[in-house]
This record gives structure tokens, C-alpha cells and sequence, in this order.
């Protein structure tokens, strides 16, 4: 068994890495940027930063669901319900210090993990939290990092049982409330005896209630705005593959691809698109039986974890497309992962590298192999990984299917 805390010793040296580069020789800090298919951004946590001046511009007035003056142009896409903390704003005062604290709780977040069991396993988890994808969430300080650490102290808060567990689960719907997708963490309560199950879905369903009656003009504003690019980029989504699809067609066809928002899958397409959707889900049904009874026999911490990050990284490959940060809830369902599925744990590793693969490929190809063979060793690079999404969302699929059907047969105690 290896040290949790090493994980953490070793991320936060990076990070001091990479502020020292950042100030003294930024050249280098930009092109680690520019290799992991990181856009070089006016400053460090600027995602932080948005989201403060739209909380200050909302404080004045400014309707700031549309693109605005007062958010340099921009506009907001998160959830209303935190336009009414206004007092938050003060932090933009203090960007650097509270991204630097986000980012240190991150990387505490991280020692919370259960123990990695083997040498491989802790290698595995060293190189997925120094990864692209946790470089590009930290830089950015997106708050999704803010998510993760709601997730990791919610669980550790219903393990705990009482009212820690009451307050986990508060964790859970606020994360929701936040960002919509979160409220997939509240799989874990299957895990409550059926009683307390009925009870507390109720409640959690009231006050859902109320929430989109209250806040029902602004969500529907943000989910109006939610954007979305090219599939071939650092993202991941369900709708990748279709998407790339006709983007292709569209330029056989000589449209404008600058103007993404007015390219239109063709129904075909769609029906394509329901049909892998259907076809993963049958998939994920059938293959249940990988890791039966072998997830009952993982302890409680490993498995909550595992199960919150498959949860996680499967409403967002379905609900939306992606940008790459969002891959770090992965590393809640590696831990588990490692255990259960060796294959499967390389697999989110490898996700979490892929814009760095993707760059090298776009970067050497074309000019190793020329224009046309170059840019087809591209092509097959992005449909390896988005294959490779797919595979994983399948497992994890398999690993939801399996914990909903033990824990809703359970016969209580």
C-alpha cells in the first residue's frame, strides 16, 4: 500500500512548478500550455474571474445572460442561483489568492482519495492528477474544480453516517444547483435503506422544485447560451462523433464552419446518434456481469468514489459537450478502477493525456507524412479517442447498472 499524501506532495510540486515558470521564464510555462490544447488565456483562473465580474455586473443591473460590455463582451452561462451571492464578488480583488486557494484545496482534495494498493496503481494516479486535463482545470480554476471538491467532501461527509451524511448530501445539491450535472452524485442514495431513500428524494425533489420555479427565466437563459465547438478540439461529449460527421459533410458541401451554431446535423444523423446512445446503454447492461460480485466485495470509501465519478462523467457525456477540464472527475473512479479493471484505469490515464497526444500528432504529422496522410493519421487519432470516450462510458455504465440493481433488491435489514 502507498501513501495517499505522496499523490498530493507530488501535485502540489508541480504546481510550484508551474507558477515558477509562469513568472520567470513564461515562454516556456505558454508552450506547456499550447502542448496540452490549453488556450493561452489574459491571465491565470480567468473562468474564476468571469464568474466574479458577472456576479459584480449582475449587481449593477446588467442583465448578463446576453452578451454584455460590462463582461468585456462575454456573456454567463452558469447556473442564477449563484448570481444571489453577490458578496463573492469581493473576491475578484483577490483572483490569484483565492485561485491559489481553490487550487491548494484541490490538490488536499486529492489525500482524501482512498490508499492506492499497489505501486502500478499509484503511478497510474500520479500521472492522471498531473495530467492535461487537471493542468487545464487548475489553470483556468473553472468551477468545476469547486464540484470536485463538493464531491470528494460529500462522500467523505455520508460515510461518516448522522447528520455528516445529511450534510453530504446538502454538498451533493448544492454542486447541483450550480452546475445542473452534479445531481447525478445523489446515485449514492440508493445506497440508503428504502424508507430514509423515499424520504429524503422527496425532499431533495421539493426543494428542486422550488428552485427551477424560482429561478425558471435564468436557467432557461443559461441553458439557451450553453456553447459548443468543433468535436475535434479538447472536449468530449455523446455528440462528438455525429457532430464530426456533419461538419464533414458540411464542408463537402462549401458552408462556412467559423459559424458553428447555424451547422445542423441531418436527421439521419440523429437517428445514428439515438442509436448509439441505445446501443451503449444495452452494452452497459449486459456487461454488468464484469464486475459482479467484485464491487460488492470493494470496501465503502473505494466504492462511493467509483461510483460518484462513472455517475459524474456520465450525465456530462450525455447532457452536454465538454471541455477537457471536466475529465478530472475521473479521478474519483480511478482508485476503484485500478482495483476492478486494470484496462480501464490505463484507459482515463490516457484520456486525461490525450490533448497532449493530439497536439504531438497535429504537430508532427502533416509535416512527417505530408498534407493529406498526415492529417489522416489526425483524423484516426480523434476517432481513437472518442472510441475510447465511448469504451469508458460503457464500463462506468455497467458499474451504475450493477450498483442501482444490487442496492434497489436489497432486501433491508
Amino acid at each position: 500500500m502507498m501513501n495517499r499524501f505522496a499523490i498530493s506532495a507530488l501535485v502540489f510540486a508541480a504546481l510550484l512548478l508551474f507558477i515558477a515558470l509562469q513568472l520567470a521564464v513564461p515562454s516556456v510555462y505558454f508552450s506547456i500550455l499550447s502542448a496540452f490544447d490549453i488556450p493561452r488565456a489574459a491571465q491565470s483562473f480567468s473562468d474564476l474571474d468571469a464568474v466574479l465580474q458577472a456576479l459584480r455586473c449582475a449587481g449593477q443591473g446588467v442583465d448578463v445572460y446576453v452578451p454584455n460590455a460590462c463582461m468585456n463582451g462575454g456573456n454567463y452561462n452558469y447556473s442564477p442561483f449563484l448570481l444571489h451571492f453577490p458578496m463573492l464578488d469581493g473576491l475578484a480583488g483577490h483572483l490569484n489568492l483565492a485561485g491559489l486557494g481553490l487550487g491548494v484545496l484541490f490538490i488536499a482534495a486529492l489525500a482524501v482519495l482512498p490508499e492506492p494498493q499497489s505501486r502500478e496503481e499509484f503511478l497510474l494516479r500520479t500521472l492522471a492528477s498531473v495530467s492535461a486535463s487537471t493542468a487545464f482545470a487548475v489553470e483556468r480554476m473553472n468551477l468545476d474544480v469547486l464540484i470536485f471538491l463538493f464531491a470528494v467532501a460529500g462522500i467523505w461527509l455520508v460515510l461518516r453516517g448522522g447528520v455528516a451524511k445529511l450534510v453530504g448530501y446538502v454538498l451533493f445539491g448544492s454542486g447541483a444547483a450550480l452546475k445542473y450535472y452534479p445531481v447525478a452524485l445523489l446515485a449514492l442514495l440508493l445506497r440508503e435503506p428504502p424508507r430514509r431513500l423515499a424520504l429524503i428524494v422527496a425532499l431533495l425533489a421539493f426543494v428542486g422544485l422550488g428552485g427551477v420555479l424560482r429561478f425558471s427565466a435564468g436557467i432557461q437563459a443559461v441553458l439557451a447560451a450553453i456553447p459548443h465547438g468543433p468535436p475535434f478540439g479538447n472536449c468530449f461529449g455523446a455528440i462528438d462523433i455525429p457532430l464530426g460527421i456533419s461538419l464533414g459533410i458540411a464542408a463537402l458541401h462549401g458552408d462556412d464552419l467559423r459559424h458553428l451554431a447555424n451547422i445542423h446535423m441531418p436527421l439521419v444523423l440523429y437517428g445514428v446518434y439515438g442509436a448509439m446512445i441505445l446501443f451503449t446503454l444495452w452494452r452497459g447492461w449486459v456487461g454488468t456481469v464484469r464486475y459482479c460480485p467484485a464491487l460488492e466485495k470493494l470496501d465503502a470509501k473505494t466504492q462511493a468514489y467509483l461510483i460518484a465519478g462513472a455517475a459524474l462523467i456520465c450525465a456530462c457525456f450525455f447532457m452536454a459537450q465538454n471541455i477537457d477540464y471536466r475529465a478530472i472527475f475521473l479521478l474519483l473512479a480511478l482508485p476503484g478502477a485500478a482495483m476492478l479493471d486494470r484496462p480501464l484505469a490505463i484507459a482515463i490515464v490516457v484520456l486525461m493525456w490525450e490533448s497532449f497526444f493530439r497536439i504531438a500528432t497535429i504537430s508532427v504529422m502533416p509535416h512527417l507524412l505530408g498534407q493529406a496522410a498526415g492529417y489522416s493519421v489526425v483524423i484516426m487519432v480523434w476517432l481513437a479517442r472518442e472510441v475510447l470516450w465511448w469504451w469508458v462510458v460503457t464500463r462506468f455504465l455497467a458499474l451504475l447498472f450493477l450498483y442501482a440493481r444490487e442496492n434497489l433488491l436489497r432486501v433491508p435489514a
